[in-house]
Parts: structure tokens; sequence; C-alpha cells
């Protein structure tokens, strides 16, 4: 393993330490519904559960991404299986977290947060193909 991709992965786990934190920071201690309103732009859910979804999304393709970065002879499946599962766990985790705090733990929130994941990992799944695709195409 080259010294550039080693330090890319530190990169990449310190941006997932990141993400993580600030989902912290609004799962537990930010004030809820503050300035929000209550339905999201398609006006069929509440517009916490697309910043749920948003948030679980960008956490599960930093995870898959840092993953893929210090392991790359992991299986593109299992990196992506990994992130989407972390993610969700992690969002159990913080929907746990709320129950001593004055936040209310939603079933809904964790279902968001998977459905984030899921998003989230199949869209870096599908910009990694695209961006594959488009090299073999330079290189013909």
């Amino acid at each position: 393993m080259t010294r550039p991709r080693i330090e890319s992965a530190r990169l990449r786990w310190l941006l997932v330490i990141f993400v993580a934190a600030v989902i912290c920071y609004f799962s537990v201690f930010a004030s809820p519904d503050v300035g929000v309103e209550k339905l999201g732009p398609l006006g069929v859910v509440g517009r916490d559960k697309w910043f749920h979804a948003s948030g679980y999304a960008v956490l599960a393709a930093t995870i898959a991404a840092a993953l893929s970065a210090s392991r790359p002879d992991y299986r593109r499946v299992v990196v992506f299986a990994v992130g989407v599962v972390a993610a969700v766990v992690f969002g159990i985790a913080m929907e746990i977290a709320q129950i001593p705090v004055p936040r209310d733990p939603s079933v809904w929130d964790a279902l968001a947060d998977t459905v984030g994941a899921i998003v989230g990992a199949l869209a870096l799944a599908c910009s990694r193909r695209v961006a594959r695709r488009d090299e073999a195409d330079l290189r013909s």
C-alpha cells in the first residue's frame, strides 16, 4: 500500500468522524424543530425526515468511501453493505441516546435514517461505476 493511499484513507475516516459528530450534535443536543417547516419538498413526509435521510446518506457514503480506501481488497458489495449497516446502527444508537434528553426517539426517524443510508451507498456505488466507465472510455 502506498503512502498517499494511507493518507487518503486516514482523511476519509476523519471525515466519517466529522459527519458522525455533526449528526450526533443535531440528534441529541440541538433543539428540535427550530425553524423547521412541517412538510418537506414533496409535501408527503416531514422536513425532519428529509434531514435524517440526507444526513445518513452522507454518513453511509463516507463510511463506504473510507472503507474502500483503507481496504481495497474488499469486494464492493461488502464495502457498501458495511456502510449501510454501520450508518443504520449509528442511527439507532442516536435514537436511543435521545431517551434521557428532552428529545423523542422515533421509529420513523430510524426508518428515514435507513432509507437515507441505502440511497447514499447506492449513489456512491453508481457514481463510482460511472467514473470507472468514463475512465475506461478515455483509455480506449
